[in-house]
C-alpha cells in the first residue's frame, strides 16, 4: 500500500512539473496565426520545365537539388527584397510550392519579386549602333520606369524612327535573341549599392571567377571600337553603354544610369537572393485583408469559450468528482497542446483554430469512456478502487483504437492537403496524441492518487445514480438487451429515408464547387452598414457586366455584413492581370475594392479534386486494415479482423453519403460551395464515425472471450449495443455541442460554417450508424457465414473453440502439477496466460 502511495505522489509530482514547464514554455512562444487571421499574401507556384526536351530532361535528373535551391531562393527573397520578417516557402510534391508573406499587401510586387528568374545576363549588343558599326539596326533611346515601377532601356528602330522598341514588343524579345551571350545569371557572385551624391544610386556586380575570366576576355576582343555592353534582367535590358577605351573589365561592372534607391536597394536584393534554377508558373494567389481575420478570431475565441464551458458544466453535473479530474486534465491538455503547437511553430490558421477547438470536445471522449466503464464495475460489485483501476484497463482499446484511426485521416489530410487544411489535420494530430496522453496517464494519476490518498474515496462523488441517458438499460442488458438486431430492415430503411433527398438534391446540381474545385477568382467585400445589397442583386451585377455565372453568398464576421463572390474562369479574362481586382470590384456594382482576392487555376482545381479522391480512398482503406489487424488478432485471424474492418466502413458509406446528401441540400436551398475544408469535415467524420463504431466493436470483442452459454451471435450483439449506447451518446454529445456552438457563433466564412455543418451532420449520422447499422451488418455477415459453412465457422463457434483450448491447457497443467513436473508446469502457465490475457 505504501508503494501506491509512493507511486501515487511520483505521479502527481509529474503532473505538476509538467504543467509548469508548459506554462513557462507557453508565455515564452508566441502564435503563429495564418494569412486569414493575420492578413497578408498566399502565391503557388509550379515548376516549369524547358520546352527543349533534353534539357527539360536534365532538370527532372536534377529536381531534388533544383527544390532545394527553390525555397532557398525564395526564401530569401521573401525575407530580402519584400523585407518580411516570418515569411513561409513550403514545397508540395516535387513541383509545387505555396509562399505565404503575412502583413504584406502589394500582389504585384510580390509577384515580380518571387515570380523574376532574377538572371542578370551580359550581352555584347550586336545589332546596336557602335563607333565602329553603324549599319547596325538599333539605337539606344534612353532608361524609362514602366508602370510596375522597374526600368528599362528602350530603343528606336532606325526602319521605322518614329516607334519605340519596349520590352512588350516581340521585335524586343527577337533583337535580345541576336545578341551574343557574355554571361550567363549564375556567374553573378555579389551585388552592391554605390549611393550618388545626387541622391539616386546605381547597382554594381562583383562576377565569380569564370565570370570575371569571360568578361575579360569579351572587353580585350573589343577593345576601342565601342562596343555595347547590355545588361538584361529578365527580358528587359536594364543598362546597356559602350566599352571605354582601353578598358579591360574583370573582377565588377557598374550599370549605367540613375536610379532611385528604393529600386536598386530591392533589385540588389532580388539578385543576391540567388537566380532561379528553373521557370516558375503562378498556379493561384491569395490577398486578405486584416481585418476580416482578426474579428474572425475573435468570434472563433468567444465560442470556444463557451464550448469549453459547456463541457465543463456536462463534467461537473454528470460524473461529480470525476469530472472534476477529468476537467482539470483538459485544461492541462488545453495547455500542454497550445505549448506544443508554438514549439513546433504550428500556424494558427482559422481552419487550425477551429480543429483545436473541436479536438477539445473529441478529448473528453476518452474519459467519458472510461467513467462509464468505472460505473459498470461498480454496479457489478467491485470496490471503488479496483472499479478504477479496471474501469482504465478495459477502456483502453477503445481507446486506443478510435484514436489511431482518427491519426490515420488526420495523416492522410495533411499529405494531400495545403494551407489551412494542413494546420487542422496537424492541429488535430498533435490534439489526439495529447488528449490521450493526458486522458490514460494524468487522468488517470490524479484519480487514482486521490481515491487512494482518501479524499475522493465516497462511491457517492462518481454519480452512479446518474442514468440520464441511458445507463439503466445496462443493468439488464445481459438478460434482457434491446432487441436492435431484430429491426435491421426497420434500421435500414431509416438510413435510406435520410440519404435519398439529399442524393436528389445532389442529382439536381446542389453540389456547387467553388473555386479550389472548379478554377477561377474570389472576392471577399465588406458591405457598409446601411448596404442593401443582396446576393442576387450583385450576382445580376456581375452577370450584367461581363462575368457570368458568379456565385454570391452574404455573411457576417459579427459586426461586418461580407459578400462573398466566386467568379468562375471565362476567355478572355485574366483573373491574375494587375488591375482585376478594381475591374471586379466595379463589376460587382459595389463601388469598392475586394478586401480579400484569390485566384486558381485549373492545375491546382484538378490537383484538388484528385486529392480528395485519394484522401477518402485511401483513409478508409487504413482503417479496414488497422481495424482487419487489431481485431484479428484477436478473434482468430485476418478474415475474422476484416469482417469488424468492412463491416464499419459499410457504416461508414452511410456517413458519407448523408453528408454529401447534406452538401446538396444546403447547395440547393442557400447556395453554400464545396471547398477543400468540406473534404477535411469528410475525412474527420471518417475518422470519428469509426471512432463510435469501435466502442460498440470492441464491447463484442470482448463478450466474444466470454460468451454466456448457449448465446447466439444476436443476442450477443444486441447486449454488446445495449451496454455501449449510453457512452456511444455521451462521447457523441461533447462534440455535438462543440459544434453546434460553432456553428450558431464562431464562423465568420460561409467555407468555416459549412465545415462546421458538414462535421455536425456527419457526427449525428455517425451516432447512428454506429449504433444501427455497423453491428447489423456484421450480424448479417456471420448469419450468411454460419449458413453457408456452419456453426463452428461463425463468431460464436470460434469462441466456443477458444475456450475449450483453454480449459484444455487448465487441465493439462492441473494434470502437470499433480505428476509434479514443474518446469512443464511453468512453461505451460506461460500459455495460460497468453491465452486468458484477453479475458483478464
Amino acid at each position: 500500500m505504501q508503494s501506491q502511495s509512493q507511486k501515487g505522489y511520483l505521479f502527481l509530482l509529474l503532473v505538476i512539473v509538467l504543467a509548469g514547464l508548459s506554462g513557462w514554455l507557453f508565455q515564452r512562444e508566441k502564435f503563429l496565426y495564418g494569412l486569414d487571421v493575420q492578413g497578408g499574401i498566399r502565391l503557388s507556384y509550379g515548376i516549369q520545365f524547358d520546352s527543349d526536351p533534353k534539357k527539360a530532361q536534365e532538370q527532372r535528373d536534377k529536381l531534388p537539388l533544383i527544390r532545394r535551391n527553390l525555397v532557398r531562393i525564395l526564401q530569401n527573397r521573401s525575407s530580402g527584397a519584400l523585407g518580411v520578417a516570418e515569411p513561409s516557402v513550403q514545397a508540395k510534391g516535387e513541383t509545387e510550392f505555396i509562399v505565404e508573406i503575412p502583413g504584406f499587401k502589394n500582389l504585384e510586387e510580390a509577384r515580380q519579386v518571387l515570380g523574376s528568374t532574377a538572371k542578370l545576363e551580359a550581352y555584347h549588343a550586336t545589332t546596336v549602333v557602335s563607333r565602329s558599326a553603324s549599319y547596325r539596326t538599333y539605337t539606344a533611346g534612353g532608361i524609362k520606369k514602366g508602370e510596375d515601377g522597374n526600368y528599362y532601356e528602350v530603343f528606336i528602330d532606325k526602319n521605322n524612327p518614329s516607334k519605340e522598341v519596349v520590352p512588350s514588343d516581340p521585335a524586343y524579345r527577337q533583337m535580345i535573341a541576336g545578341w551574343t551571350k557574355i554571361l550567363d545569371g549564375d556567374e553573378l557572385a555579389q551585388a552592391s549599392i554605390q549611393n550618388l551624391n545626387s541622391g539616386q544610386a546605381i547597382p554594381t556586380f562583383k562576377f565569380s571567377e569564370s565570370g570575371a575570366r569571360k568578361m575579360g576576355a569579351w572587353s580585350r576582343s573589343v577593345m576601342n571600337r565601342g562596343e555595347s555592353l547590355a545588361f538584361v534582367l529578365d527580358g528587359r535590358v536594364i543598362s546597356i553603354a559602350p566599352l571605354k577605351d582601353g578598358a579591360v573589365l574583370e573582377g565588377d561592372a557598374v550599370i549605367e544610369g540613375q536610379f532611385e534607391p528604393a529600386y536598386v536597394r530591392n533589385l540588389v536584393e532580388l539578385l543576391n537572393a540567388g537566380a532561379l534554377p528553373v521557370q516558375l508558373v503562378e498556379t493561384s494567389s491569395m490577398t486578405v485583408d486584416p481585418t476580416i481575420g482578426s474579428k474572425a478570431l475573435t468570434q472563433m475565441v468567444t465560442a470556444g469559450a463557451v464550448s469549453f464551458a459547456v463541457i465543463g458544466l456536462f463534467l461537473l453535473v454528470y460524473y461529480i468528482f470525476p469530472g472534476f479530474v477529468a476537467l482539470v486534465a483538459l485544461l492541462l491538455y488545453m495547455l500542454f497542446t497550445l505549448t506544443v503547437l508554438k514549439l513546433t511553430n504550428a500556424t494558427f490558421s482559422l481552419a487550425a483554430i477551429a480543429g483545436f477547438i473541436l479536438s477539445v470536445g473529441m478529448a473528453v471522449d476518452a474519459n467519458i469512456l472510461v467513467f462509464e466503464r468505472v460505473k459498470e464495475e461498480m454496479r457489478d460489485g467491485r470496490s471503488l478502487m479496483t472499479a478504477v483501476e479496471l474501469g482504465f484497463k478495459r477502456a483502453f482499446p477503445a481507446i486506443l483504437d478510435s484514436n489511431a484511426c482518427t491519426i490515420l485521416t488526420s495523416i492522410t489530410l495533411s499529405i494531400f492537403g495545403t494551407g489551412p487544411v494542413k494546420g487542422f489535420a496537424s492541429t488535430l494530430i498533435i490534439g489526439v496524441a495529447i488528449s490521450m496522453f493526458t486522458a490514460v496517464v494524468i487522468t488517470r494519476s490524479l484519480l487514482v492518487f486521490l481515491v487512494g490518498s482518501g479524499i475522493g474515496n465516497n462511491p457517492k462523488l462518481f454519480g452512479l445514480e446518474r442514468s440520464w441517458f441511458g445507463e439503466k438499460y445496462e443493468l439488464t442488458a445481459d438478460e434482457n438487451p434491446w432487441p436492435i438486431m431484430k429491426g435491421t430492415k426497420k434500421w435500414f430503411l431509416i438510413s435510406l429515408v435520410t440519404i435519398i433527398p439529399g442524393l436528389i438534391c445532389v442529382g439536381m446540381g446542389g453540389i456547387k464547387p467553388n473555386v479550389e474545385f472548379s478554377g477561377g477568382a474570389e472576392a471577399v467585400f465588406i458591405l457598409p452598414a446601411n448596404s442593401t445589397a443582396t446576393s442576387a442583386s450583385i450576382t445580376k451585377s456581375f452577370e450584367t457586366n461581363g462575368f457570368p455565372g458568379s456565385v454570391v453568398k452574404i455573411a457576417s464576421d459579427g459586426t461586418n455584413k461580407l459578400a462573398y463572390a466566386t467568379i468562375p474562369p471565362h476567355k478572355g479574362v485574366d483573373l491574375n492581370s494587375e488591375g482585376i481586382r478594381e475591374e471586379v470590384g466595379k463589376a460587382s456594382g459595389l463601388n469598392a475594392v475586394p478586401s480579400n482576392f484569390s485566384t486558381v487555376g485549373p492545375t491546382v482545381a484538378q490537383e484538388t479534386i484528385d486529392n480528395a479522391v485519394k484522401g477518402v480512398v485511401i483513409s478508409s482503406l487504413l482503417i479496414v486494415f488497422y481495424l482487419a489487424a487489431r481485431f484479428g488478432v484477436a478473434l482468430g485471424g485476418l478474415k475474422n479482423g476484416l469482417k469488424f474492418g468492412l463491416s464499419a466502413i459499410g457504416a461508414l458509406v452511410h456517413d458519407v453519403l448523408f453528408v454529401v446528401g447534406v452538401a446538396g441540400a444546403v447547395g440547393s436551398i442557400w447556395g453554400w460551395e464545396v471547398s477543400a475544408l468540406f473534404i477535411t469535415a469528410m475525412l474527420t467524420v471518417i475518422g470519428f464515425s469509426v471512432h463510435d463504431t469501435i466502442v460498440i466493436f470492441d464491447r463484442i470483442r470482448e463478450n466474444l472471450h466470454r460468451p454466456q452459454p448457449g448465446e447466439t451471435f444476436e443476442h450477443l450483439c444486441d447486449r454488446s449495443v445495449t451496454r455501449s449506447f449510453a457512452r456511444s451518446l455521451n462521447t457523441s454529445m461533447t462534440v455535438i455541442a462543440t459544434l453546434a456552438i460553432l456553428v450558431a457563433f464562431g464562423t465568420a466564412t460561409p467555407d468555416l460554417k459549412f465545415f462546421c455543418v458538414t462535421m455536425l451532420a456527419g457526427i449525428l449520422s455517425g451516432t447512428y450508424s454506429s449504433i444501427f447499422n455497423a453491428t447489423p451488418i456484421l450480424w448479417l455477415w456471420d448469419k450468411s457465414t454460419v449458413r453457408r459453412k456452419g456453426e463452428t465457422a461463425g463468431f460464436i463457434g470460434a469462441a466456443v473453440q477458444d475456450q475449450a483450448r483453454i480449459r484444455a491447457i487448465q487441465n493439462a497443467a492441473v494434470a502437470e502439477t499433480a505428476a509434479g513436473n514443474y518446469g512443464t508446469v511453468k512453461r505451460r502457465d506461460r500459455v495460460r496466460d497468453r491465452a486468458r490475457k484477453d479475458i483478464d
